[in-house]
């Protein structure tokens, strides 16, 4: 018998092959020892070999009989990478290098390290490369793990979008409108969770939400001029630099603070970063990146470059926006790495025109530029112990210029001689002149962090415990706005006048926070709890246990945070959270320039001032709660339900008064001034449903439900000196309010193919509805117009204003494609509105047609990696 499977085992032996080759690092090229090797056979999927690479990274697979396979390599702290539909054929040999991405966040013997923050490396995360793109698998999980409602975005998805800034990023994040192409010809700005982005209340949504690149928080609060009123411009920060996104808009660590709506955290690559150029095409913008990296002896060095430029008109001839960017890092350990320590520098000059176009000769042009040095350590003094410290200097040069046109007659008289453009002008008339501006100054942000990180077991139950410091410096100085108080840009009656950033006092932020993360079980399920406080002191002046715990100038507050997530099993989970964060006024706000009255008194012209800084105006707080249900039946798909409300009733609003209000409360006048003060509220709440599919055959589906609501209003009275006393009206009445809800649904299915080296991604935005209303609360009467009789309220202008603007259901189709041209060099293809869909909307009220989708755009993109 033995003879018999001899005879017939010994003709397949000879008709063997054999497959032998290297695994290497896919960054350095370095071999990788003790990679483990499985050969399985399609398509019983049966492992019918397993291997071993030696000290030289070399493996040996011997005696594989013809057929097609597939070869799995894994190896810890490495993703898994996977060779599909390898075909063997008889009496071959076959050299296979094998390359794998090592993961970021690992190290040496973390395995062994009692930290159950971090997910044991079972090589169940799968990461293969489409050219230069990196693809993982692991960002696919079905149900949030995490008890912090949070979305993640990787490297390998901002490329296959083609972002070209941070703002461009941000349009992966379900739920946001997709209103604008990627690009760098308009500003562009975020608020999360928030309903709209227009008008004064969009401007605080903005500047509510708080941008922290690489643990360096980015604000506009050292702003003195309106820019500082709202958010920051995202256009500012490259998106080929950036490693991964996270956005919070659940109730985040005491460790952030600062912010009112959610928090955007940035991390851009830094180590030994492998080279690559990337080039990138599309209507409106150009830009082109390198990237690349030094491994010294016990150190690295890593330096990214990118360029890029918009043409908005290409009608005109100088309107165009250029940015530079450039960032160089250097990483070192010390004591055996126990010390590790990272230095950052980067540089970002803006170049922003508009070329003088028509009679008008309209010029704009901004020449600023922002720089920012910072030096970071994480100290292990033991496996479970860290001291980790952050150190960062920013400073944002203003140059702005503006220029144009006023058809305003000028009257110089025989006794006065000024200067117009070089020429001295007296006794003579002009009907026109040309009014300049400019804004000169710096913008200095200074933050330190301290903070201390122990994780121990205490009964059955594991303790994660942080406790730190922090503290942030906030100054403009310079010239500030700079006017010709002659030819004045504002016109020759204004009452805008030149001051200066110097005199302005600047803004100090102290805090501390301590926070547990407890994990264990809870009538015999898993739990995990997070509980902190957070204690922030706006400029501080000593210590008065009267009123808290410091005296303050602009405010302090406990801002108290907590999250539970609770599992009845494996796949079915709820999360609740809770907490409060408060955020700082920016200067813009505490200081908002002087306004003037010019009037005529006994033949002569009279001039007054009126102050309008409010240097006590306070910080403001905004409380919010989560209710969350994750439930993943098996492990083909999950769902994910999540409601949230969030209020806050002491954010800054500008508040009018009249001239000598402060001497004479009842006086009426018609020169009037603003002051910013703690009146403002704001309540918002929503709905938001996730389907998610694991990948199945290349393929994966997403669905993403939101419905928000947001109301906004300002408490206390209005000032009019115009009130019709005849039909009720008074000089002080009280304020309107705004509503407005929005449904947006999310469609993405993608395909992804290793064997191909391709991926391709639909995107369907569509909203069903979106609603918009202003409510008045003043004096009601009948106004006749046209024969009609319309109510009317206080404070209207049109018998429209307090009517429900409704702007109907639209679609949008995106799509994108990504192949690979060479193992490390792909090209990539998006077209948006692929139907060109406008979405024309019509206001009804006023016959005024707008396009509420942008028009179909296409992007190229070509990247290289060696």
């Amino acid at each position: 018998m033995k003879k018999i499977l001899m005879l017939l085992v010994f003709p397949v032996l000879l008709l063997a092959s054999d497959i032998s080759g290297t695994v290497k690092n896919s960054l350095d090229k370095t071999p990788l020892n003790d990679a483990i090797i499985k050969l399985i056979k399609i398509p019983e999927n049966k492992i019918v070999q397993t291997v071993i690479t030696e000290n030289n990274g070399n493996y040996f697979i011997s005696n594989v009989t013809s057929g097609v396979y597939q070869i799995e390599v894994s190896k810890p702290g490495f993703y898994k990478n996977i060779l599909f539909d390898f075909k063997v054929e008889p009496l071959r040999n076959y050299d296979c290098n094998i390359y794998l991405l090592q993961k970021s966040n690992w190290r040496r013997g973390q395995g062994k390290r009692k930290n159950r923050r971090e997910k044991s490396n079972d090589g169940s995360d799968y990461c293969f490369m489409i050219g230069s793109i990196e693809v993982k698998s692991h960002g696919e999980e079905l149900i949030p793990e995490e008890a912090v409602t949070t979305r993640k975005i990787s490297s390998g998805e901002i490329e296959h979008m083609q972002a070209a800034s941070l703002g461009d990023v941000l349009n992966l994040i379900p739920g946001i409108e997709k209103t604008q192409n990627p690009g760098l010809s308009k500003q562009s700005k975020v608020g999360i969770r928030s309903v709209s982005l227009d008008g004064i209340d969009g401007a605080l949504e903005s500047f509510g939400t708080t941008i922290i690149v690489d643990n360096n928080e980015m604000s506009s609060a050292a702003d003195a001029d309106p820019s500082g009123r709202s958010g920051l411009d995202l256009r500012t920060i490259p998106a080929d630099n950036i490693e991964s996104v996270e956005v919070i808009s659940g109730i985040p660590s005491a460790e952030y603070g600062n912010f009112s709506n959610g928090i955007i955290k940035v991390k851009t690559k830094s180590g030994y970063v492998q080279n690559k150029m990337k080039a990138k095409l599309n209507p409106d913008t150009k830009t082109t990146s390198y990237s690349g990296g030094y491994k010294l002896s016990n150190s690295s060095i890593d330096y990214h470059f990118n360029y890029g430029f918009s043409e908005r008109d290409l009608r005109e001839d100088g309107d165009e926006y250029h940015r530079l960017y450039g960032k160089l890092g250097y990483s070192k350990p010390f004591f055996n790495e126990k010390l590790k320590t990272r230095s950052n520098f980067t540089f970002t000059k803006i170049l922003d025109s508009d070329a003088p176009v028509g009679i008008y000769k309209i010029r704009d042009y901004n020449e600023g530029y922002k720089t920012s040095g910072s030096f970071s350590f994480d100290y292990e003094k033991s496996e479970n112990q860290h001291f980790k410290g952050f150190f960062n200097i920013n400073l944002n040069r203003k140059k702005d210029f503006k220029e144009r046109y006023l058809v305003e007659q000028v009257t110089i008289d025989s006794n006065t001689v000024v200067n117009y453009e070089g020429i001295e002008l007296s006794d003579t008339t002009l009907v026109g002149y040309i009014g300049k501006k400019q804004i000169k100054g710096y913008g200095v942000s200074v933050n330190s962090n301290l903070k201390y990180n122990q994780i121990f077991s205490f009964g059955n139950h594991d303790h994660d415990f942080l406790f730190g410091i922090n503290n942030k410096f906030e100054s403009n100085i310079g010239n500030g706005l700079v006017l010709d108080h002659f030819w004045n840009y504002y016109g020759v009656y204004s009452t805008q006048r030149s001051y200066a950033y110097d005199e302005y006092d600047p803004m100090n932020q102290y805090s501390f926070f301590i926070q547990d993360k407890i994990r264990g079980k809870l009538f015999s399920r898993k739990y995990n709890l997070m509980i902190g406080l957070r204690y922030t002191a706006f400029n501080p002046k000593g210590i008065d246990f009267s009123k808290g715990f410091l005296d303050t100038q602009n405010g302090e507050f406990f801002c108290p945070r907590f999250n539970l997530q609770y599992f009845i099993s494996d796949g079915l989970r709820f999360r609740i959270g809770a907490g409060t964060s408060a955020k700082a006024v920016s200067l813009a706000y505490l200081y908002k320039a002087p306004a003037y009255f010019k009037y005529t008194l006994n033949d002569s012209v009279v001039e007054e001032m009126q102050l309008q800084q409010n240097q006590d105006l306070q910080g403001y707080a905004t409380t919010k709660y989560e209710a969350s249900i994750d439930w993943s039946p098996n492990k083909i798909i999950g769902f994910s339900l999540t409601g949230y409300y969030t209020n806050s009733d002491n954010s800054p609003s500008s508040r009018t008064y009249p001239f000598g209000y402060t001497e004479k409360p009842d006086t009426i006048n018609a020169a009037r001034y603003s002051i910013y003060e703690n009146l403002g509220w704001r309540h918002s709440y929503g709905i938001e449903y996730m389907i998610r599919t694991k990948r199945i055959r290349n393929l994966q589906f997403k669905m993403n439900i939101t419905y928000r609501y947001s109301a906004s209003g300002r408490k206390g009275t209005t000032y009019t000196d115009r009130a019709d006393l005849d039909l009720g009206e008074t000089n002080w009445y009280k304020p309107y309010s705004k509503w407005r809800e929005k449904v947006i649904i999310d469609y993405q299915l993608n395909y992804i193919s290793q064997r191909l080296g391709a991926w391709v991604t639909l995107e369907i935005q569509h909203i069903p509805f979106e609603h918009n209303k202003t409510e008045y609360h003043s004096v009601e009467y009948q106004r006749e117009i046209n024969g009609t009789d319309y109510t009317f309220h206080q404070g209207m202008s049109n018998w429209y204003d307090n009517e429900l603007y409704d702007y109907g259901g639209r679609w949008m189709f995106n799509l994108r494609i990504t192949k690979s041209l060479s193992r490390k060099t792909e090209f990539s293809l998006y077209i948006n509105n692929l139907f060109d869909d406008r979405a024309l909307w019509t206001n009804s009220f006023v016959a005024i047609n707008r396009e509420l989708n942008p028009e179909i755009y296409y992007g190229l993109e070509i990247s290289s990696q060696w």
